[in-house]
């Protein structure tokens, strides 16, 4: 399937007076070969990755013209691009609003170091599924549901969006991994390029959803200022 295309497939049913936010992964990128971890953050999105990413912005206007944009972004410099790409396709009379590192999306690695030598000793998707699992000590990575639940609490609390508006916040694929798994019980290990979690929101309830090629599900949460199930 094209790049997006599952969460347009979920905006398309969404309630057009909620609240719409996704949290999705950036667009394809450059190659992290030969690039030392501590400067991946650096690396951008090809010019493939910019055209996905304007053709994504293209299609939400498509769907949902009347929206009020706002796209956020991680630090990384793939994050910002994709962001930017989005908001040219999107582009109208009703122009969408880059909100910078806005909601803040922390990266749950707490120590690279370690992180890397995990890494290279289990290789990357054996060391999500560890983590996943409880299995990765909290001095390098985030324990999983404290970590759904932090980033779930800044997007459904973030007070600039308001009911009929809409928020895209472009992250990694590390960043959802924790959240598809605590919400829905799914160990996914790779996301692709521009898909993510979908949440339509009132005043009182998120309905999140989530869908790939294996699988597609959708849970509840009450929203309140601590953001509790």
């Amino acid at each position: 399937m094209k790049p997006g295309s599952y969460v347009l497939d979920i905006l398309q049913s969404a309630p057009k007076n909620q609240r719409i936010i996704f949290l999705i992964r950036h667009a394809k990128r450059d190659s992290l070969q030969g690039i030392p971890d501590h400067l991946r953050n650096t690396v951008g999105i090809t010019p493939e990755g910019s055209v996905m990413a304007r053709e994504f912005g293209e299609s939400i206007k498509h769907i949902a013209p009347d929206k009020r944009l706002f796209l956020g972004h991680t630090a990384a410099k793939r994050s910002e691009m994709t962001a930017r790409s989005i908001c040219r396709g999107y582009s109208s009379d009703n122009q969408p609003k880059i909100l910078g590192c806005e909601p803040e999306i922390k990266s749950p690695v707490i120590n690279l170091e370690k992180l890397v030598e995990v890494r290279n000793k289990f290789g990357w998707q054996a060391l999500i599924r560890r983590w996943l699992g409880g299995e990765i000590p909290e001095d390098i990575l985030w324990d999983p549901q404290k970590y759904s639940d932090e980033i779930l609490g800044k997007l459904l609390n973030y007070p600039a969006v308001r009911p009929g508006d809409m928020l895209v916040v472009v992250a990694h694929d590390i960043t959802l991994f924790p959240l598809v798994f605590s919400l829905f019980a799914k160990p996914v290990t790779a996301i692709e390029f521009l898909n993510g979690i979908v949440i339509s929101a009132d005043t009182k309830v998120a309905k999140i959803q989530f869908k790939n090629a294996e699988f597609s599900s959708e849970t509840e949460r009450l929203i309140s200022g601590k953001n509790k199930k």
